[in-house]
C-alpha cells in the first residue's frame, strides 16, 4: 500500500538503531499508526527538523503490515507551533490521551480536526484548561461514549441548575438527594453541567467541577494507565 499527501501529526517518536526512528502518527484518513522513518535522525537528514510533535505535517508512506516506511514529509504550514511551560504540558497531555484511548487504524476524522484546532488554540490561548475540557468532551464523543450533560440518566428529565448530581460510568447523571452516593463518585452542580453542555467554562466553579468530573471519567477508560504529562501540572492539576 502506498499513501501520499496525508495530513498528520506526530504524537510520539522513539529512536531505532543509529539514525532511524519509529513515529507514532495520528493521521486524518488512517487514524493512529506506527511508521518507520529511516535515517531521519542522521546529522545530514533534511527531515530531522521537520518531524516534530505538534507540527501539522503532510506525510507519505508505503509498505504492508503494521509498520510501513516513511517516504515523504513536509510541513503543512510555514508557522511552527512553539510550546513551553503549561501550554507544553497541555499539548503533551492530549497526545497521551490519543495514544492511550484510540485503537490503531481506527479512523477519527472529526477528532483529527478537533486535535488540529486544539493545538492551535493552545499556542495563544490564555484559557488552557477550557481548551482541555472541550477536547476531552470531543474525545469521548468520538470514542462513542459521549456524556449527556443535560438530562438525568434515570428519568430523562432536564437537569436542574440548583441540584447536585453524581455520575455513574456508562450510565449518566443522577440527583444526589434521590440516590445513594459513594465517596468515589464526583458531585457536580446542575448549573455547571448545563454550562459545560454549551461549551461555557467562563465560571471558575464550572472549570473546577469539570476538571474533577473529566478526570474521573477518563481514569475509568484509561484503565489504570498513568499519564506522564499530568505530573507536569502539579501541584495545580
Amino acid at each position: 500500500m502506498r499513501v501520499e499527501n496525508q495530513p498528520a501529526y506526530i504524537l510520539h517518536q522513539r529512536p531505532f538503531r543509529d539514525t532511524s526512528q519509529i513515529l507514532e502518527v495520528f493521521s486524518k484518513d488512517y487514524g493512529r499508526l506506527s511508521i518507520m522513518s529511516r535515517g531521519s535522525r542522521g546529522a545530514k537528514s533534511r527531515l530531522k527538523s521537520v518531524l516534530q510533535p505538534f507540527r501539522a505535517l503532510v506525510l507519505g508512506w508505503s509498505g504492508r503490515g503494521e509498520m510501513p516506511t516513511l517516504n515523504a514529509a513536509e510541513s503543512a504550514s510555514q508557522s511552527v507551533a512553539f510550546f513551553q511551560g503549561k501550554s507544553l504540558a497541555c499539548a503533551l497531555y492530549i497526545n497521551e490521551l490519543i495514544m492511550h484511548l484510540t485503537y490503531r487504524h481506527d479512523v477519527h476524522e472529526l477528532l483529527f480536526s478537533q486535535y488540529h484546532q486544539t493545538i492551535n488554540q493552545l499556542i495563544e490561548s490564555e484559557t488552557l484548561e477550557k481548551e482541555l475540557r472541550l477536547f476531552e468532551l470531543k474525545l469521548l464523543d468520538n470514542l462513542g461514549v459521549p456524556l449527556d450533560l443535560q438530562h438525568r440518566a434515570d428519568t430523562g428529565e432536564v437537569l436542574q441548575p440548583d441540584q447536585q448530581y453524581f455520575f455513574k460510568i456508562e450510565q449518566g447523571f443522577y440527583p444526589v438527594l434521590e440516590h445513594q452516593v459513594n465517596e468515589r463518585q464526583v458531585q457536580v452542580s446542575g448549573e455547571s453541567l448545563l454550562l459545560m453542555a454549551r461549551g461555557d467554562f467562563d465560571e471558575n466553579n464550572t472549570l473546577k467541577e469539570a476538571k474533577l468530573l473529566m478526570r474521573s471519567v477518563l481514569n475509568h477508560y484509561l484503565g489504570g494507565k498513568r499519564l506522564k504529562s499530568r505530573e507536569l501540572f502539579r501541584p495545580s492539576a
